[in-house]
C-alpha cells in the first residue's frame, strides 16, 4: 500500500457514506473557485476540467480602506478554461465591511466601481462577473440591492452575465445581519446567486462541524420556495479547520488534515449529522479538535441542492479531497 493509500486508510474516509444517486437532469456540472496565483488550484481545474461549467477566479478585490478595484486577470487561467468550453466569471471581492458600505452608499465610488466591474466583465475573455460583498449591514440591504440592478443593467447590456454571493440562511430576516441579502430582489436580478452554505463554526467560533447538513436543508428549501429559484447555486467548501482550545482555529487543506491525523495517530471518525470527519489530538500540552470536509461531506451538500432544483458550486479548487470528483453528484 502507497504512502497515501495508506494516509486515506488512516483516516477513515467514511466515502461509503457519500450520495449514490445520479445528477439532477439539466446542466450536472458544478461552478467553481479557482484561487489565483495557488498552483494546487491551476492544476484541480486542468484535472477536472470537464466536470465544471463556470469558474471564478479570484482576480479581483476591494482596494482598503479606500474602496476601488484592484488586481488583475492570469491569462494562463482564462485561456485554459475557455479552452475547454468553460464560462469565466473573475470574482469581485469585498469583506471589509466599513469598505463595502463606501462602495455601496459613497456616490463616486459607488460609479467608479459600477464602471470598472463593468469594464472588467466587458472584456471579451469573461462570460461576465462574480460580486462577492460580504460583512455589511441589513442597514445597507436596499444599497446592495440597488448595486446589482445598476450592474445587472450595464451587463446585461453588454450580453453578459451577473452572479452574487450570498450568505445562506433558512428564512429571511431583514432585521438581522443576513438581512443584508434580499435574496429574491437579487436573484429576480442576477443570473444567478451563490449561496454560501457553510460557516456554522469558522476560525473565530468554537470547534464543529463547518456545513451542517440541517442548516443546508433548510437553506436549500426556502431557496427553493422562491422565484427564479434554478438561479441558486448551492455552494460547498471543502476544505478543514484545526481549533487549539481557546484561540482561533486554522484552516487546513483536506491533504493537511489527513496528514496532521496520520502524524498525531488520531482516531478519526465520521460525524453521522454532517458527514463531516472530527478528531481531536493534543501538541505541546494544549487539546485540538478537527472537523473537515471530506469527498462524502461535500457531495452530501451537492445533493441537496440538485434535489431542491439548485446549481451547485465549490469553495475553491485545490484543496479538496479528490474523491468527490468519483461521487455521482459531479458530472464526468
Amino acid at each position: 500500500m502507497g504512502r497515501r493509500a495508506a494516509l486515506a486508510c488512516a483516516l477513515g474516509l467514511a466515502l461509503l457514506a457519500a450520495p449514490t444517486s445520479a445528477p439532477a437532469s439539466g446542466s450536472a456540472r458544478v461552478q467553481a473557485y479557482l484561487l489565483a496565483g495557488a498552483p494546487d488550484s491551476l492544476r484541480d481545474l486542468r484535472a477536472h476540467a470537464g466536470s465544471i461549467s463556470v469558474l471564478y477566479p479570484t482576480f479581483y478585490d476591494c482596494a482598503l480602506p479606500g474602496g476601488g478595484v484592484t488586481g488583475r486577470p492570469d491569462p494562463a487561467v482564462t485561456e485554459y478554461a475557455r479552452s475547454q468550453r468553460i464560462a469565466v466569471m473573475p470574482r469581485f471581492n469585498c469583506q471589509d465591511g466599513a469598505t463595502v458600505h463606501a462602495i455601496l452608499t459613497r456616490p463616486a465610488l459607488r460609479a467608479a466601481t459600477l464602471a470598472r466591474l463593468a469594464a472588467i466583465a466587458g472584456e471579451e475573455a469573461n462570460a461576465g462577473l462574480n460580486l462577492d460583498l460580504e460583512n455589511d449591514g441589513a442597514a445597507d440591504r436596499q444599497a446592495l440591492t440597488s448595486f446589482v440592478a445598476a450592474l445587472a443593467g450595464s451587463l446585461h447590456a453588454l450580453h453578459k452575465k451577473l452572479s452574487v454571493v450570498v450568505v445562506g440562511v433558512g428564512q429571511d430576516d431583514p432585521k438581522r445581519s443576513t438581512g443584508f441579502y434580499d435574496d429574491r430582489a437579487l436573484v429576480a436580478l442576477a443570473d444567478n446567486v451563490f449561496v454560501l452554505a457553510w460557516g456554522a463554526h469558522w476560525e473565530g467560533s468554537g470547534p464543529g462541524p463547518i456545513a451542517p447538513l440541517g442548516a443546508a436543508i433548510a437553506t436549500a428549501t426556502y431557496l427553493s420556495s422562491l422565484p427564479h429559484h434554478a438561479r441558486f447555486v448551492l455552494g460547498a467548501p471543502m476544505y478543514g479547520l484545526d481549533w487549539p482550545e481557546g484561540e482561533r482555529g486554522a484552516a487546513y487543506q483536506y491533504p493537511e488534515v489527513v496528514a496532521l491525523a496520520h502524524a498525531e495517530h488520531a482516531r478519526v471518525r465520521s460525524d453521522p449529522a454532517s458527514h463531516e470527519l472530527t478528531f481531536a489530538y493534543t501538541a505541546e500540552g494544549v487539546p485540538h479538535r478537527v472537523w473537515s470536509m471530506d469527498g462524502a461531506a461535500v457531495a452530501a451538500l451537492l445533493r441537496i441542492g440538485r434535489q431542491h432544483g439548485l446549481g451547485v458550486g465549490l469553495w475553491r479548487l485545490g484543496v479538496e479531497d479528490q474523491a468527490l470528483w468519483s461521487s455521482a453528484q459531479i458530472a464526468r
